[in-house]
């Protein structure tokens, strides 16, 4: 008999179908035979339970259990269930926002990012972005602006205010992309009178943390060595490359955001979110580095990344609580800081 009293219990195949239930499993130090449609094994000094495996294989994890009387397995299928439902391709689709899966295979076999493990990624289809990016047939590109390094130009865009204030009373999103690297700058704002001045304090930081000069910017103007270049009324496509942009962080904050049912209010959290998984997880064209890369020199770390809407804990301070209160309280996942 194994000792231990919790095991992993993992799918049963037969004949090509999966086994829809396990009420129970009867036990030996090799094998078991009871209330279950095909054999299953247990590892020798291991606490998984396993599929019978045709090679080396050891199936699919479905739940966990805690061994209990008779040889039975108690679980609780809310949590249980999740093993069967997300396996770590999928969960890590969600951690990166919901990308395509073609993107998290280029992410691993180009090894563009720290903390994404090797897996073997299988195109399939994700009920959520199915909902969330539905689009029309695009306009033809017009041709690629070419810029030789960081801040050469800057494309920028104002969003139309959003239907619902964010937690904070905002209502607009503003855009930078720099074309070089294709890294993206988000800032939510209250006003749309706000937006020259968001501009102005970037466009210092940028110009500092870089040590260059920004040349040519379009969509807006600054006062001087700065070059404006239009783009038509209602001409989206002249502007493409914030166009894009805009188009791909709102389509990943709304699928991060009806994917956990979380209240519309949070969009800006989600939109923040979206552009700095953006940013880390996207390759600049021609290149096998991510915008992140080129920007900032080094290979982005995806180690830490967790679920939008997930539920988290949080630790309290010493300071902050007496002998007998609980050391953590649960919260909901809404993003990370930028300062950090």
């Amino acid at each position: 008999m194994i000792n231990s009293s919790t095991e992993i219990l993992y799918e049963i195949l037969e004949k090509g179908k999966k086994s829809a239930s396990i009420s129970g499993i009867g036990c030996t130090g090799k094998g078991v035979e009871r209330n279950v449609p095909t054999s299953i094994w247990i590892p020798s000094r291991k606490t998984m339970i396993n599929t019978q495996p045709d090679s080396n294989d050891q199936g699919e994890p479905i739940m966990k259990g805690t061994r209990s009387t008779d040889n039975c397995y108690l679980w609780t299928s809310h949590r249980s269930m999740s093993c069967k439902v997300d396996d770590e391709v999928d969960i890590w689709h969600k951690k990166l926002g919901h990308t395509n899966y073609r993107n998290i295979q280029q992410l691993i076999s180009k090894e563009a990012v720290r903390g994404l493990p090797q897996m073997s990624i299988k195109e399939k289809t994700c009920g959520e972005c199915q909902v969330g990016k539905q689009t029309k047939v695009s306009h033809q590109m017009l041709q690629q602006v070419v810029t030789t390094r960081i801040l050469e130009l800057l494309h920028m865009d104002l969003m139309v205010p959003m239907q619902v204030e964010s937690i904070g009373g905002k209502k607009y999103i503003y855009v930078c992309v720099d074309d070089y690297s294709r890294y993206t700058f988000v800032e939510i704002l209250r006003e749309k009178s706000d937006a020259f001045e968001v501009f102005q304090q970037l466009a210092t930081q940028l110009q500092r943390e870089k040590g260059l000069t920004i040349i040519r910017i379009r969509k807006f103007c600054n006062a001087e060595g700065i070059r404006h270049e239009f783009s038509a009324p209602i001409t989206q496509q002249q502007n493409r490359i914030v166009e894009r942009k805009n188009r791909t962080i709102q389509e990943m904050a709304r699928v991060t955001l009806h994917a956990k049912k979380i209240p519309v209010r949070f969009w800006a959290e989600a939109v923040n979110t979206a552009c700095y998984i953006h940013n880390r997880i996207t390759f600049q064209l021609g290149t096998n580095n991510t915008t992140y890369g080129i920007w900032r020199g080094r290979k982005p770390s995806v180690q830490y990344f967790h679920i939008f809407g997930s539920v988290c804990y949080i630790l309290f301070d010493r300071e902050q609580r007496q002998k007998f209160d609980i050391k953590e309280d649960e919260w909901i996942f809404i993003g990370y800081s930028r300062n950090s």
